[in-house]
């Protein structure tokens, strides 16, 4: 950005602004909107060029949603933010310009636990970033090198360096995080690929030791991790700990196309050996439209059939980093396809109802289903769960445990074979014994959404140990946050070596 630029609230200001003053004609006219069939809002985005912040407005057209912005030097650029209307919403707590459409706002309760009291937040100075110091952070990921032993097509780090983040340096931003923040839901120690750092395990154990910290989360691609002495390193952690394996579909030629490389049997032998020590697993799925679309409903039955794997997210390509399979802004897997595919994929164990809204940041940031296994039956627990009764139990908690699990197993009314399993849940289910698939669309440059950013509960913290939004980061502020300042990474030639390709 232009060092002669004002600061970014006041940038953002104007806009909202001018916004504020569009009526439905006025904005129909200012962005010369043509083919449209409902207005939703209006907000401000990222030029894709430039990545200035511009006015925009969303709109449906043929039961899609759409997003045109103005740049004022690049001019007009519609995006696609949603293939199914119905999957999109507003929020109450959207703010950056006018909502036009009152039906399609969710109401999402406030987080009033903010680092500085009830709506407050505590930024020290203007930064050239979204406060996100009195939101929830569900999680908060700390990339602690930036190399990494793949070079995955779909990076949206496009991690390729050689630089680690000191342990004292590591440390100190996770105690400032607890004193401000008081309780960290979730930590993820992520890269490039973390478990290269030599001090990872420092890292990990510092993290466990931590009261505040509640999970640790480690995203990897396994290759380390297919060692089973390595993987064993994590069992004194395992109370706290789930690992999160790239798994991007059953065959070698999908593997090749997403991470350049086939880690097909590296993936079984890590899921193997954490099964081992019954250490929790994430399958985290990225997904590019016909590429492996096909194969969600393979990895979501892969991940059923492992009592110790929890989690399968699901995560359309974000179009930041390295991603190379071709970019296009209006045509691209958005969160309707992912739902409906594991609908139609999964032999008839859930339906698109099933699937609810996260209540947290924002109704469009994430979707999820949540399965009981027990006394070896799987049965869907999301369909018995009325969101908007159970929203003020719920709502920004990512962590349940059995007790408040059940209180909300029932909420949805239905006929009498529904209530009998509704009872059925509220005395047996435990929250161990629970299988979620979560859908998480995440933000690039093309459709891009201040409303969401500011609602942010997915937070990355950049190489100065300030909280970003996990989207904004990778779509405007990486290329200008540097690793110089960080010491070189030094790690031997053989813990680096890839599989065979």
């Amino acid at each position: 950005m232009p060092e002669t630029q004002p600061p970014l609230a006041q940038r953002l200001e104007t806009i909202r602004g001018t916004l504020l003053t569009l009526d439905e004609p006025a904005a129909i006219a200012f962005f010369s909107l043509e083919n449209f069939d409902v207005l939703l809002k209006t907000t401000i985005s990222l030029c894709p060029d430039c990545l200035v912040h511009v006015p925009a407005i969303v709109f449906t057209n043929q039961k899609r949603v759409w997003m045109r912005k103005l740049c004022e030097k690049h001019g007009a650029v519609t995006c696609l933010m949603e293939n199914d209307e119905k999957f999109y919403h507003l929020s109450n707590k959207d703010r950056w310009g006018r909502k036009f459409a009152s039906d399609k706002v969710m109401v999402f309760p406030a987080f009033n636990g903010g680092c500085c009291g009830e709506g407050n937040g505590c930024v020290e100075e203007n930064e050239n970033f979204a406060d996100q110091s009195a939101n929830k952070s569900c999680t908060i990921l700390v990339e602690v090198t930036n190399a990494c032993n793949l070079s995955c097509a779909v990076c949206y780090s496009d991690a390729r360096g050689d630089r680690k983040m000191p342990l004292a340096v590591f440390k100190e931003y996770i105690s400032r995080l607890i004193e401000r923040r008081k309780v960290l839901d979730s930590v993820q120690l992520t890269g490039g690929e973390a478990a290269l750092h030599p001090e990872f395990w420092e890292m990990v154990a510092f993290l466990h030791a931590q009261r505040e910290v509640k999970k640790i989360y480690l995203p990897t691609n396994g290759i380390i991790f297919a060692n089973p002495e390595i993987a064993a390193r994590c069992l004194p952690f395992r109370d706290k700990l789930m690992v999160l394996l790239q798994f991007d579909g059953k065959t070698v030629q999908t593997s090749h196309a997403m991470r350049n490389a086939n880690t097909t049997q590296i993936r079984d032998t890590v899921i193997e050996n954490f099964s081992q020590h019954g250490i929790h697993m994430q399958l985290t799925m990225t997904i590019t439209q016909g590429v492996n679309d096909h194969e969600i409903g393979w990895v979501v039955e892969k991940g059923l059939r492992h009592s110790h794997i929890k989690v399968v997210a699901l995560q359309p390509v974000t179009y930041s980093g390295r991603y190379n399979l071709g970019q296009n802004p209006t045509e691209r897997m958005t969160l309707s396809d992912c739902v409906k595919a594991v609908a139609t994929q999964i032999h008839q164990r859930t339906s698109i109802d099933d699937f609810k809204p996260i209540p947290c940041s924002h109704p469009n940031c994430g979707w999820i289903t949540l399965f009981v296994q027990r006394l070896g039956l799987t049965a869907n627990i999301a369909r018995h769960i009325d969101l908007e009764s159970a929203m003020n139990r719920v709502s920004n908690r990512t962590l349940l445990n059995s007790t408040e699990l059940r209180s909300v197993i029932g909420s949805e009314p239905k006929n009498l074979i529904h209530q009998i399993g509704a009872w059925a849940g509220r005395k047996l289910i435990r929250s161990t014994d629970v299988f979620a698939i979560a859908i998480k669309p995440f933000m690039d440059k093309f459709n891009y959404d201040q409303d969401r950013i500011s609602a942010c509960c997915h937070h990355l913290l950049d190489t100065k140990g300030n909280a970003t939004s996990f989207c904004e980061y990778n779509a405007r502020l990486r290329p200008l946050d540097s690793w110089e300042s960080f010491p070189f990474l030094k790690q031997q030639a053989e813990t680096l070596a890839a599989p065979t390709r």
